[in-house]
């Protein structure tokens, strides 16, 4: 759950970036600098829609990439009136002090410490995924791979043993009907229903008692019940192969996601292990 959770906050923070990135097709520099409206008492650049319309575009992924330009005339003066509505509401509620007030100043500090999070979490997603770090890794990668191998086998799941001897009785005398077997009584449904193959693996992905399993028979043959978790599985070793290692140019762009998720989980599971929580209500 925890790991779900980091995910999910990593994934929401990048979409809520992405989609004001989208938004704007004016420069950082530029978008503050081109006013698209005036008032008394102030002015609308291009940064201020920009930045209310990716507001809304968040909130909504069929309006994700949408732009300022796109808009009709009536909906882009909406979006001014908002921005300009925005302000005056702001000037009159400093006017009668209302940013004094308790509520106000707690609100300010929510949001302050949640922005904040946010923007500690894609600086970390973003040095992790430089460039630099990301070729280190994959040059990393490439050694500790050299010598692996990928192992493609076949399994059957089931509940106990009894039932696991059951199936290695059958297909151990004959490894054809290995196939029949998986889609008929295996408990993975998705394998099952492709005959218990569970194509190539990287050997070092397998538990190590269903790789130790698949290395005691040779090709095309079935390794005796084994135990793993709960369960019971048989297994038929059918193929392995050096691993393949895809260009560092196919690679990097999952390398970098991969990079950078994990940097906001390290952050998470290490600052939380050292603040050494103490929950008094449960």
């Amino acid at each position: 759950m925890k790991k779900l959770l980091t995910t999910f906050t990593f994934i929401s923070i990048f979409a809520a970036n992405q989609a004001c990135a989208n938004s704007d097709n004016i420069s950082a520099d530029d978008s503050s600098k081109t006013i698209i409206a005036s008032y008394e008492g102030g002015r609308v650049s291009a940064k201020d829609v920009n930045e209310e319309i990716a507001k809304i575009a968040a909130q909504n992924e069929k309006l994700k990439g949408l732009t300022f330009a796109q808009l009709n005339s009536n909906q882009k003066e909406a979006v001014i009136k908002e921005v300009v509505l925005k302000e005056l509401a702001a000037r009159e509620a400093k006017k009668r002090n209302l940013d004094d007030e308790k509520d106000y100043k707690e609100a300010l500090k929510l949001f302050e410490t949640e922005l904040l999070k946010q923007k500690l979490f894609i600086a970390l997603a973003k040095e992790a995924s430089s460039e630099e770090n990301v070729r280190k890794n994959y040059d990393e990668l490439v050694v500790k791979l050299k010598d692996k191998k990928d192992i493609k086998i076949s399994y059957v799941i089931v509940k106990t043993k009894a039932e696991a001897d059951g199936v290695y009785a059958l297909v151990s005398k004959n490894p054809n009907i290995f196939a029949a077997q998986a889609k008929k009584k295996s408990l993975d449904k998705e394998t099952g229903k492709k005959g218990g193959d569970l194509g190539f693996v990287m050997e070092d992905l397998l538990p190590a008692e269903i790789l130790a399993q698949a290395r005691s028979v040779s090709k095309g043959g079935v390794a005796k019940p084994v135990a793993s978790g709960d369960k019971w599985v048989v297994v038929k070793f059918e193929d392995e192969r050096a691993v393949e290692i895809s260009s560092f140019e196919k690679s990097k762009d999952a390398l970098a996601q991969n990079l950078a998720k994990k940097a906001i989980e390290d952050f998470i599971a290490q600052n939380l292990e050292k603040a050494k929580i103490n929950i008094a209500v449960k």
